[in-house]
């Protein structure tokens, strides 16, 4: 006769609470190495944020100083030079709209004013 043995389910179970701590304990460990990622993750978009807003001050300042020193009415002029080279020689627009595009130089803005037209002669 086949008795079952009294120790054999006290194996089990202890191998069941053995199973169950270790998933547990790896459960644990999951938890805090997804911590430590997100803390380190953290830091590092912190300290990029730290550094865009810092290159994003000085290349305002720098922009200012370019458009301050009349670079731009510089480059307008080169343009419109060019502009007017293309016209009389048809040669040179593969190169002028390679680095120009195919649109005209942009035309100087007018002094606007808040005077109306008629209001002008009627003062005089």
């Amino acid at each position: 006769m086949n008795l079952p043995d009294p120790q054999a389910p006290k194996a089990f179970e202890n191998d069941l609470e053995f199973s169950y701590k270790r998933l547990r304990m790896l459960t644990q460990a999951s938890a805090v190495s997804v911590l430590i990622l997100t803390g380190t993750v953290f830091v590092f978009l912190y300290r990029q944020v730290v550094l865009v807003r810092r290159q994003t001050a000085e290349l305002s300042k720098y922009i200012s100083d370019v458009e301050r020193s009349g670079v731009p009415e510089f480059f307008e002029q080169v343009r419109g030079k060019f502009n007017e080279f293309r016209k009389q020689n048809p040669d040179f627009n593969p190169i002028y709209a390679k680095y120009f595009g195919t649109n005209e130089p942009v035309a100087r803005p007018v002094a606007v004013t808040n005077i109306p037209p008629g209001a002008a002669k009627a003062g005089r």
